[in-house]
Parts: structure tokens; C-alpha cells; sequence
């Protein structure tokens, strides 16, 4: 059953990830026109992806409707290079919410109870960050051409390393905030 609290995190999570959207990673896509530069810098919704999480508490579809939500605030934007308004675009996010939610939500008990939610929440966003640009990149096969797609994957790759150090600070830091906010509450 959906509380009024997972309500108001799911609104709230997916407006913050917009923003996030909207600012920091458009500013690198116009700063540096490398596609897939989102990917290496942000550290933001790595923390926002972390603190969300376990605010679910394990809870089912609240990753996956704050993926619609924001598949459908981000409407107003290009994505993949294909032109705003374009719902097929965002389907790969409705996609990698989806596997998130089913995936990582089935062993939320295993590790909270391990006492373990750390290491959940840094392989959560691993997936989120190193797997999920290949299923967009999967996705868009069907649409974009091949030299940008091409030119995707090896700036994707290249930042390997850089993707996995931000993601791994960042879930420490919403890990961090999750504790912050749980001896609040």
C-alpha cells in the first residue's frame, strides 16, 4: 500500500532528478557536445538515486513510477538526440526503472537485514550508471545513426573509471544523508 510519504518522495525525487537533468547535465552536454558526458559527471543524481532508494525501503514500483514521472517531465527535452516530445525516447528510462524496481527491490530485505544497505545502494547505482547506458544505447540503435551511437559507446567506455568513482562516492554520500535523515525521522 502507497503511503502519502512515498507519494511525496516519488514527486519529489523525480522533480530534484529533472532539475538535476535540466541544469548540470544539459550544461555539460552544450559544454562538452561529447554524447554520453551526462553519464561521467553526475555525481548529483547518483546521490539523489542513493537516498531515494532507500528511502523506498524495499517497497515495490516506487523506482519504477518515479521513472515514468520522470520519463514524462523530461518531454520538454532532447534525449538521445532525438527531438523533445518524443515518447519513444523515454521509454529506455521507464525501461531501467523497471529492471531497478524488480531487481534490486527483491533483495532489499536480504541486505538491510545483513546490514548491508550500503553495498546495495553502490551495485544498485553501478547497474544504474555502467549498464543503463548501454540499454539506451540498445534502444536507440533503432533510431539514431550509427556514428553517433558509435561515438556514445567509446565516450561511455572511456569514462569507465571516472562513472564508477563517482558512483561509489556518491551512494556513500546518500547513504551518509539516509542515515542523516533516518535518526531525524
Amino acid at each position: 500500500m502507497w503511503s502519502s510519504r512515498d507519494v511525496v518522495y516519488v514527486i519529489l525525487f523525480s522533480a530534484l532528478s529533472v532539475v538535476n537533468l535540466a541544469t548540470v547535465i544539459q550544461f555539460f552536454s552544450i559544454v562538452v557536445p561529447v554524447p554520453g558526458i551526462g553519464y561521467g559527471v553526475d555525481i548529483i543524481g547518483a546521490i539523489l538515486g542513493g537516498v531515494a532508494f532507500l528511502l523506498y525501503r524495499g517497497r515495490r514500483w516506487r523506482l519504477l513510477a518515479q521513472g515514468t514521472l520522470i520519463a514524462l517531465l523530461t518531454m520538454p527535452f532532447t534525449i538521445g538526440g532525438l527531438a523533445a516530445g518524443n515518447i519513444i525516447a523515454r521509454i529506455p528510462i521507464i525501461l531501467r526503472a523497471l529492471i531497478l524496481d524488480v531487481v534490486f527491490m527483491s533483495f532489499y530485505g536480504n541486505f538491510k537485514r545483513r546490514n548491508k544497505l550500503l553495498l546495495l545502494t553502490i551495485l544498485q547505482l553501478l547497474f544504474f550508471f555502467t549498464v543503463g547506458p548501454f540499454i539506451h544505447m540498445l534502444f536507440f540503435s533503432l533510431f539514431i545513426p550509427v556514428e553517433v551511437l558509435r561515438l556514445t559507446y567509446y565516450s561511455v567506455l572511456l569514462m569507465f573509471p571516472l562513472i564508477i568513482v563517482l558512483t561509489v562516492i556518491g551512494g556513500y554520500t546518500g547513504y551518509k544523508i539516509y542515515e542523516r535523515v533516518e535518526k531525524i525521522a
